[in-house]
């Protein structure tokens, strides 16, 4: 069994190449930590990106959302409200008022999550980090803001001096979360933004020690080279959290949950730090700009032993 914690539009590549190379059913735990209600609906940007990603549905130029997807929604509600920031496609609010309706007939987030998965037609089981709500909160200079308000929004511009995770001290792992983690004959932490996209599951207290506990396989995929982020704001994130913009900073955050880091070859001399912490490194090119990018760095992962 394969278990993969996901988050973040860069995540979405290893999932495709993994879901190419891969038969059996793979348990794929999904931040939460991005989910915002606006518009009347509640909006689940990593889970979206998951079913789009798995179903062939992403506009992969973007990074998000339905490919082919029109936006007459957002443009009327431009014409009456302020409230118009977030980009949501007309195909895009149909999962979010369908995801909305089934949660307001009683359904929890994860079940909600196999509902969909079922109708996108997707062979794994899409699990929620939690089905309590966590929200990943930017502290700036002066204020604080929802991730999603920070990042799309302002576009990310504002100085970060900290990310919290409101909500995570009280917030339980969804159902077969922990079964997934206990039973996986390896996992695999995507690429994301550390901070933000694989920060608000790992830092669930259940989840934290039952990576702890398991002696499987757990392996992270760098999302920096070079000392520098491959996309997004993860070395701000870092910095404001006090970790290093680097191979070694990754190794140093996730240390207590991995025993393995796949860097990009450019990197290689980092090797001998990693392995001083106790962790092994395995280089590679890690830079996934086309499908068949993504199935090598898929195959190259799972061929990481026992």
């Amino acid at each position: 069994m394969i278990t993969i914690i996901t988050g973040g539009t860069g995540s979405i590549r290893l999932l495709r190449g993994l879901n190419s190379i891969i038969e059996e059913e793979v348990n794929i735990i999904v931040n939460v930590g991005d989910n915002i209600n606006l518009f009347g609906v509640y909006i689940c940007p990593d889970i979206d990106t998951t079913l789009y990603g798995l179903s062939n549905k992403l506009d992969i130029e973007r990074g998000w959302g339905i490919k082919d997807d029109t936006f007459n929604f957002l443009e009327s509600r431009r014409r009456i409200s302020e409230e118009s920031w977030f980009q949501v496609g007309d195909k895009d609010l149909a999962t979010h008022v369908r995801r909305t309706n089934l949660m307001e007939n009683g359904l929890n987030l994860t079940e909600v999550t196999d509902i969909l998965s079922k109708e996108f037609g997707i062979k794994h089981r899409i699990i929620p980090a939690s089905n309590d709500r966590i929200e990943t909160t930017i502290i700036t200079d002066d204020r604080e803001m929802h991730l999603q308000e920070f990042w799309v929004k302002n576009k990310g511009k504002p100085e970060i001096s900290d990310v919290i995770y409101n909500g995570i001290d009280n917030a339980k792992p969804a159902q077969n979360v922990i079964k997934s983690i206990e039973e996986a004959d390896k996992i695999i932490i995507s690429p994301g933004n550390p901070i933000s996209s694989i920060g608000p599951t790992i830092y669930i207290k259940q989840i934290r020690d039952a990576l702890q506990r398991t002696n499987t396989k757990k392996i992270v995929i760098s999302p920096i080279m070079n000392n520098k982020p491959i996309s997004g704001p993860a070395g701000r994130m870092m910095k404001a959290k006090g970790y290093e913009v680097s191979v070694m900073g990754v190794a140093e955050y996730y240390k207590d949950v991995m025993t393995d880091i796949v860097i990009d070859r450019i990197d290689k001399e980092s090797i001998s730090e990693i392995e001083r912490i106790g962790k092994v490194a395995h280089v590679s090119d890690i830079i996934m700009n086309d499908r068949l990018k993504e199935i090598q760095l898929a195959e190259e992962v799972m061929k990481i032993s026992e």
